[in-house]
């Protein structure tokens, strides 16, 4: 569950900070937001929010 939980926070977080980028229109978000740290970031917090939805699964089955 704490897997699930993290990866979703981090998802959300990058989605928060792109809503950001667009709302204040700033070119150091834009450029923090495009950067290759926050791509990492997405990939492993999709890679967490599967490993726990996964590991929930099995815990049902």
């Amino acid at each position: 569950m704490y897997f699930f939980l993290t990866g979703v926070s981090m998802v959300l977080a990058i989605i928060g900070l792109f809503w950001l980028k667009d709302r204040l229109e700033s070119p150091l978000i834009a450029r923090i937001a495009y950067s290759e740290l926050v791509a990492r970031l997405a990939v492993v917090g999709a890679a967490f929010a599967v490993i726990g939805l996964l590991l929930m699964l099995s815990d049902l089955a």
